[in-house]
């Protein structure tokens, strides 16, 4: 696995250009807390994966995650249609220990109402989110880096799963057409955080999904539920910006947490 490498800038990346999401590269800040803008996202060259950023008040470009879709059809998205199939988003917004997701979006038809979003928040967090492609006569791998350091691989064509931290399962619907929750599974050896939502942001509780519960898993341990409320937090002076709980954004905190409220730490 390449070295961590530390970006030698203090603040937020200023220019697009600026950020190589294919490095090993330790996030720049603990907390994230930039105010929610727009997101745009462009393909890179080589059109395996896009890489998206929001523009600050400043102008200036900041990256906030790359993604990549399964838009079948394959064993995964076994349907075909205009934005079907399965996308994963690797976010890492203000490059912040705090926002370091995958967004995975189960669209099984060109209803939006059906697609299904699940947030998985892997630990212990020590990279940003990294992503590169090996490519030959023989092979095409697309091969992320979690913020755990496992890696995932992917067929670079179709965007499969074959290998690594992560399994998936095909795309389901329910009998009135709605996707299920996406069949991602994390089998590392860390601890990964999720919740789930139909044609909605699965984090960030309060009013109607106060009381949401968020699930905990780790591989041997049974799984443990905690109310979403206490994870996440939305900051309406910021765009109505998400962020997680700053009281348990290190490692260390996090891992004090679980072991007092699940019974297993992140390590």
């Amino acid at each position: 696995m390449k070295s961590i490498v530390l970006l030698a800038m203090l603040s937020s990346v200023s220019a697009y250009a600026e950020f190589d999401e294919t490095l090993i590269q330790a996030p720049l800040k603990e907390s994230n807390e930039v105010e929610l803008n727009g997101i745009s996202c462009r393909t890179r060259n080589h059109n395996r994966w896009d890489i998206c950023y929001d523009i600050d008040r400043n102008n200036n470009y900041n990256e906030t995650s790359f993604k990549f879709q399964n838009n079948g059809i394959n064993k995964i998205v076994p349907m075909e249609g205009f934005g079907v199939g399965r996308d994963f988003e690797f976010q890492f917004q203000d490059m912040a220990r705090s926002d370091l997701g995958l967004l995975v979006w189960d669209s099984p038809d060109e209803v939006e109402s059906h697609a299904h979003l699940k947030m998985m928040y892997f630990f212990p967090r020590t990279i940003l989110p990294a992503i590169r492609y090996e490519s030959d006569a023989e092979k095409d791998l697309v091969i992320v880096t979690l913020p755990t350091e496992e890696e995932v691989v992917f067929n670079g064509k179709t965007k499969e799963i074959i290998s690594g931290a992560l399994t998936e399962g095909p795309i389901k619907q329910t009998s009135n057409g709605t996707a299920v929750a996406p069949d991602v599974q994390y089998n590392g050896k860390g601890v990964v955080v999720e919740a789930a939502a139909v044609a909605d942001w699965p984090v960030g509780f309060e009013g109607e999904k106060a009381s949401k519960i968020v699930s905990v898993k780790k591989k041997g341990q049974k799984t443990c539920l905690i109310p979403g409320k206490e994870l996440w937090f939305t900051d309406h002076s910021k765009g109505g910006n998400v962020f997680f709980n700053k009281k348990l954004i290190s490692n260390e905190a996090f891992d004090k947490f679980l072991k007092g409220r699940c019974g297993f730490g992140i390590y």
